[in-house]
């Protein structure tokens, strides 16, 4: 017999994973907090704090509710519209349409690669629509990799995290060093953490 998705015992799990979640977050909060006070003379630095911030948690959440492949890809996606929206005053359903056009499932580097060049064609004069192909190219050739040879989903977060830091130095200032060193010690205040919790 199946449970159902109001079973007690879903319910109980359910409340189980939430509470999980919200004890991850904290955690990460205290982190993000303690970087920013740190950094806190430096914007750019404080705007890569957040975006480590929302990376952990969501690579926390899908760990703990055992997102698939998908859902960690779509929720990916999302907040990358969120973001670029925000930072480029275009409207999300812009992106969202590009998304939609795009597709999310791809069994093969061919696929992707055909998807993204169709749409910068179709997007040519808008540098944040090509920005945002750029993107869902990225993040969909590291699923398909990623998927291919077996690797852990955590390998797709770091990539990630290495491109934004690539991006945000492009100009020298931040510097690469000093934002991998951010990444460092996020990393290792969360590992610290989560020793603490045993």
């Amino acid at each position: 017999m199946n449970t159902m998705p109001h079973s007690p015992e879903n319910m109980e799990l359910q409340y189980e994973n939430q509470v999980r979640v919200g004890k991850e977050f904290e955690k990460i909060e205290l982190v993000a907090e303690k970087l920013t006070e740190k950094y806190k003379e430096y914007t750019e630095l404080k705007g890569f704090v957040d975006y480590l911030k929302g990376m952990e948690k969501l690579f926390a959440q899908a760990r703990i509710d055992n997102w698939t492949e998908t859902k960690v890809k779509e929720e990916l996606v999302e907040n990358e519209i969120h973001f670029l929206a925000i930072d480029s005053g275009v409207d999300e359903d812009i992106f969202k349409r590009i998304r939609d056009d795009f597709g999310m499932v791809y069994f093969t580097v061919e696929q992707v690669y055909e998807s993204a060049e169709k749409l910068a064609e179709k997007y040519a004069a808008c540098a944040e629509c090509l920005e945002f192909i750029a993107y869902m190219k990225k993040v969909s050739l590291l699923f398909v990799e990623a998927q291919r040879e077996h690797r852990d989903i955590r390998t797709i977060k770091e990539s990630l995290c290495k491109s934004r830091i690539v991006k945000l130095s492009e100009d020298g200032n931040p510097q690469v060093e000093t934002l991998e060193g951010i990444r460092m010690e996020f990393e290792e205040a969360m590992m610290e953490m989560a020793g603490n919790t045993r």
